[in-house]
């Protein structure tokens, strides 16, 4: 790889490390572009960049390529650099994910390495695991929880990039489905992984959230893992999102459920109930076949929740 460092117009991040790949990973021709910050500690500057969630540091912005060479190098598995990296955020652990065509792996240091082709059964593999090791404490609560939390890794920069939402299914008895949804490099698609593919729908609509959900809903149905379509449910939507996705939803006012503001909407795929998470700045969403029916799903979720109010762990 080539490896060059290029000055910026910006003080607090003077440099940009540019990194051209040529054998070292099978992103053969790819080029990274990678921020470089600068920090005063005690008067003397001190630079530190960031890939795949891994930091390095120096006092000399002359080391800069070779602390960045010995990073990515560091990275590398199986000629690929992560595709998403699981943050462990109490015991600071980090364990970036592999794609080998469409499956997912992700290795522990000194142990075994977990696949699949669906994110949410590597993070559990992986969880197990931490458990059985110890380095994870289980039934946590809230306040020392130590799921992990998943990021996926910008194509260009390297930096993590939080997901777009989440699609979700927790009835009890049933196995549990989690998929952090993603936009892709390009920005004109969002997708995730269900039922042993991907699933991705074209970005701009407005519906997109909505038709991936059903498409992974069609997806789990047909896999014999989703009994009831509105079990599945987006959720965690950022403000930009939801008010895309709201002009194309006809309201129907809003209840209260347990101490919270449910308002409620209605659309061809059925009745859906938005909870505001403030502490957040972003949404929940709750379908079913009607006002009712969506009112005792969210009463339902506090309840398994265990709470009250809106206090749900942020980005489980």
């Amino acid at each position: 790889m080539k490896i060059t460092v290029q000055p910026t117009n910006e003080a607090a991040v003077p440099y940009q490390v540019v990194i051209e790949i040529e054998t070292l990973t099978v992103d053969a021709g790819t080029t990274f572009r990678v921020p470089v910050h600068k920090t005063l500690i005690n008067g003397r500057p001190h630079y530190d960049l960031e890939m795949c969630g891994f930091r390095a540091e120096t006092e000399d912005a002359a080391h800069l390529p070779w602390i960045s060479e010995r990073l990515l190098t560091g990275l590398v598995n199986m000629a690929r650099l992560p595709s998403y990296v699981f943050i462990a955020r109490r015991t600071g652990g980090l364990y970036p994910v592999y794609t080998v065509d469409h499956e997912l792996f992700v290795t522990t240091p000194g142990g075994p390495l977990f696949r699949h082709v669906e994110l949410a059964k590597v993070r559990e593999y992986l969880t197990d695991y931490l458990h059985q090791v110890g380095i994870l404490t289980p039934h946590a609560s809230a306040l020392t929880s130590d799921k992990l939390h998943v990021r996926g890794v910008d194509s260009i920069t390297l930096a993590l990039r939080r997901p777009a939402f989440y699609l979700k299914k927790r009835v009890p008895g049933e196995t549990e489905f989690w998929a952090p949804v993603f936009l892709s490099d390009d920005g004109l698609s969002l997708y995730c992984y269900a039922a042993t593919a991907r699933r991705e729908v074209a970005v701009g609509s407005g519906e997109e959230i909505l038709h991936l959900r059903e498409l992974v809903a069609q997806a789990l149905q047909a896999d014999h893992r989703l009994h009831d379509r509105y079990d599945l449910r987006p959720d965690r939507l950022f403000p930009e999102q939801w008010h895309s996705l709201e002009k194309h939803l006809h309201p129907h006012g809003s209840r209260e459920v347990n101490g919270v503001t449910v308002a409620l909407y209605h659309h061809p795929v059925g009745w859906i109930g938005l909870v505001e998470r403030p502490d957040e700045k972003r949404y929940s969403l709750y379908l079913g076949g009607n006002g009712e029916d969506v009112c005792g799903r969210v009463a339902h979720d506090f309840t398994r929740r265990a709470v009250p109010q809106l206090m749900e762990l942020r980005d489980t």
